[in-house]
């Protein structure tokens, strides 16, 4: 059986740190806890470089420092130039999206650890990129794929 690693992106940080809305604070917060219980949490390094950015200007850098150094943790994968090519490739095959490389890059990330990938907000802004991932609507979840000879022991 495969384990279920469930890739968060910066707004469910965001929520599970800030209450600006408590429904979406509570289930942020269920949903971290259970990937934390089945070590399943995994953030990528932008994710937790946005989630900085938005602490900044909400003026909560100070307040939420013990929650940086706790996901700073789960924080997988490196952003190098393999990726950011690959996800500015992305980008330019569906320009009609919108999208921008700093929405790409974090599912570039999951891509290398995961299977699939499910966004905690809704499909329908990736819904012409899908045929290149396995997307699912309400969070972000991906199950890596089977290792390689090297990672068997």
């Amino acid at each position: 059986m495969r384990l279920t690693v469930i890739f968060f992106d910066t707004n469910v940080l965001v929520y599970f740190a800030i209450n600006q809305d408590v429904r979406k604070q509570s289930i942020a917060q269920i949903l971290i806890q259970q990937a934390i219980e089945k070590q399943a949490l995994v953030i990528s390094p932008l994710v937790i470089i946005e989630f900085i950015f938005v602490l900044s200007k909400l003026n909560q850098l100070v307040e939420q420092d013990k929650v940086v150094s706790f996901f700073q943790q789960f924080v997988k994968g490196q952003i190098d130039s393999n990726l950011v090519l690959s996800a500015y490739q992305l980008c330019a095959q569906h320009p009609e999206q919108g999208k921008n490389i700093n929405d790409v890059i974090p599912l570039k990330c999951a891509e290398q650890h995961c299977e699939k990938i499910i966004p905690f907000d809704s499909e329908a802004s990736f819904s012409k990129i899908k045929p290149t991932y396995n997307l699912e609507p309400h969070r972000m979840v991906c199950t890596p794929p089977p290792p390689t000879g090297s990672e068997l022991r």
